[in-house]
């Protein structure tokens, strides 16, 4: 199809963002119908649905990651290239911020092709939440389908997993674990966590071996599970480097898009438009678009098509504090996988509260400053990661244009009950680090002493100073019933006051999944696809 082609026609649907949600819900809506037009500058190809549903997709990002990426380690992430190299201000007083590197990705895939890899799904209790605050068709006996729909889980079946999606998952056998992990693994069964074969069983608790979606020792992304198979359909059109500047309206009906494609403002019309560009561009998208905060969109000059001051409120993300290892010789390789097994522990209250990562044969040390301290040798890292924090942050676009880059503001850890429950997952982690089976690896513990992390008031400190996010960014555009002042679309992902807008990615999520977001996105366009379709 000719670019020409692209915008000089109505589309049934637009996808906005080729990430873990848009790509794998374009690749299903295009499966319920056939198009006729194919050429160069997108993919396209034929489809054998009966319903002629014509589906684009606009993508800000390249097709895929470039050779240079190839020979990656398993769960070594991507950086640098394929980013939205974005910054926010964790926490700390407006006049005197910390402020941290908040890359997400910007390629076909998203950040299901920079991520770790890691393939774990929220727990039942999250969806609980979600379901308890007005949404019940995100009860878990309602997404539990969708999760066994998108999976062919290598190593378990039943009811509760997937033999015949498009996502692979499979987990290291004890006999493939590293040094670290096996000390790992062992140093949190000597502390009474139980043992966990399956951590997506909706174990709560439990250490285990780290699900992934790869193939042959590879990262596989919603562009390889759901696009690539998809090539061959004529309906189905993926736009590159095409980054969408606005929806465009008549009232209160989306209408499609204005794009910027070849250097040039484009506008592209369709029957309906879907944002998935993610919890940060998607906000931003609507904003620009005259959706949000009145407020804000009056003082950028922008007119108001719908006043929703939940769009880009309710950010939040995992806050990690990283324990950082210099490993004896050897014992870390590097080109090795990163991640092998993983942990998670229970609250006061019983329910899964901190998550306990490990990362092992690490040659990239980003943000930390710590590559020097690693005397070239590949590291390990034990961190301490919030599952459900309370905090929550905003982001807000800066001009009509969206030529500066946003405010993202995080607030890691700035409500009370946060850093209690940091301190409590730090002191875990620390134990792991300090366990006999992990001291005999370790060469140095950098930064962190036992001194420190004994004393109350330099624990917290440090926590402040250390805290980071895990670039899960989530709920922006939350979903929830008219009623609640901060929903920004209703229980079906449909925006509030609006005809033929939805928005399907980590943004409309009410809270945290316990776990990293990639699956639980994939999830998100599976059940939306069903409703759209």
């Amino acid at each position: 199809m000719s670019p020409t082609e692209v915008w000089d026609r109505t589309w049934d649907d637009v996808v906005v963002g080729a990430g873990s949600a848009g790509a794998a819900l374009a690749a299903r809506l295009s499966e319920a119908g056939v198009g006729t037009s194919s050429g160069s500058g997108a993919r396209s190809g034929s489809g054998d649905g009966a319903g002629g549903r014509r589906v684009l997709v606009l993508e800000a990002g390249p097709a895929r990651l470039g050779p240079e990426h190839d020979g990656d380690a398993l769960g070594a992430a991507v950086f640098e290239g394929y980013n939205w190299e974005y910054g926010a201000r964790v926490n700390g007083p407006a006049d005197r911020p910390r402020a941290t590197e908040y890359r997400v990705g910007r390629v076909v895939g998203g950040s299901s092709a920079i991520n770790g890899a890691i393939a774990l799904r929220g727990l039942s209790t999250d969806f609980q939440a979600w379901a308890a605050a007005g949404n019940p068709e995100w009860s878990w006996d309602r997404v539990l389908p969708a999760f066994v729909k998108l999976e062919t889980d290598a190593d378990f079946d039943g009811p509760g997993h997937g033999t015949r999606g498009p996502v692979y998952l499979s987990r290291p056998a004890a006999a493939e674990f590293g040094p670290c992990a096996e000390a790992f693994h062992s140093a949190c069964r000597s502390l009474g966590i139980p043992a966990a074969a399956d951590l997506n069983d909706d174990t709560a608790v439990g250490v285990g071996p780290v699900p992934a979606n790869a193939v042959g020792g590879r990262r596989q992304s919603v562009e390889e599970a759901y696009l690539r198979p998809a090539a061959e359909r004529r309906n189905l059109v993926v736009r590159t480097d095409a980054e969408v500047a606005r929806v465009t309206f008549d009232g209160s009906r989306a209408t499609g898009v204005e794009v910027r494609l070849a250097g040039r403002i484009r506008r592209i019309a369709a029957e309906r438009v879907t944002l998935s560009a993610g919890a940060v561009n998607t906000p931003l998208i609507l904003q620009r678009s005259g959706v949000g905060r009145a407020a804000l969109l009056r003082r950028l000059g922008i007119d108001v098509v719908a006043d929703l001051p939940g769009v880009g409120a309710n950010l939040m993300d995992h806050p990690v504090v990283a324990i950082w290892i210099r490993p004896h010789e050897d014992v870390c390789v590097a080109g090795a996988p990163w991640h092998h097994v993983a942990a998670r522990t229970a609250g006061a209250d019983g329910r899964a509260d901190i998550g306990l990562f490990l990362a092992a044969n690490v040659t990239q040390a980003p943000s930390s400053g710590l590559d020097g301290a690693l005397r070239g040798r590949p590291g390990a890292v034990v961190s301490a990661v919030l599952l459900s924090p309370a905090s929550r942050g905003s982001v807000a676009l800066t001009d009509p244009a969206g030529a500066t880059p946003p405010h993202i503001t995080l607030n890691l850890a700035e409500h009370p009950d946060d850093v209690e429950r940091l301190v409590r997952g730090v002191r875990q982690a620390w134990s792991v680090v300090g366990s006999p089976e992990f001291g005999k690896l370790t060469d140095r513990v950098l930064i962190w002493t036992d001194r420190l992390v004994a004393d109350e008031a330099r624990l917290r400190a440090a926590i402040g100073r250390f805290v980071a996010p895990m670039w899960h960014p989530a709920g922006t555009a939350r979903m929830g019933p008219a009623e609640d002042p901060l929903s920004v679309v209703d229980q079906h992902c449909r925006v509030h006051g609006l005809e033929g807008l939805r928005v399907a990615d980590a943004s409309v999520m009410p809270t945290l999944p316990s776990a990293p977001t990639n699956l639980s996105c994939v999830m998100i366009a599976e059940r939306v696809a069903e409703w759209m379709l």
